[in-house]
């Protein structure tokens, strides 16, 4: 397992493949994992830019990054990337189009599957927050 990417190995080079998630892999919703997998994404697609088109993450990211101070992605803060997240409409257009380091590529980019991601990671840290209603025996609802 491939535990920075939460993948299985695919030895077949021939074609592109989707990894699947690793739900139950405790690293899965480390939000320091999460973030430093994004800015790995992030800063590919911001070198690349063949998605500039598909929707309106992607023009969001490169402007985010493009006026940061340093124009780099380590200048923008980790608070922002939610924009991009809100923006993908998981469309899977840059996965199956356009991105030319899907897998088998060593970049190993999976852009709606990271989005997923931090969707799953914000659920989680909601459904942590909401207090869980427990059913007494006379059939009664308590918080």
């Amino acid at each position: 397992i491939d535990v920075g990417r939460f993948c299985t190995v695919h030895t077949d080079k021939t074609e592109s493949f989707r990894r699947p998630f690793q739900r139950n892999h405790p690293d899965f919703y480390d939000e320091e994992k999460l973030e430093q997998e994004m800015r790995r994404v992030f800063d590919v697609c911001h070198g690349c830019r063949a998605c500039f088109n598909l929707c309106e993450s992607f023009p969001t990211l490169f402007d985010m990054v493009d006026k940061s101070p340093t124009q780099e992605l380590d200048s923008v803060p980790s608070t922002q990337f939610a924009k991009v997240v809100d923006d993908c409409t998981l469309c899977d257009m840059c996965f199956m189009v356009s991105c030319p380091y899907v897998p088998p590529h060593s970049l190993d980019i999976d852009f709606p599957h990271l989005i997923a991601r931090y969707k799953a990671v914000e659920n989680r840290k909601k459904q942590e927050s909401i207090p869980i209603a427990k059913q007494t025996e006379d059939k009664e609802f308590i918080w």
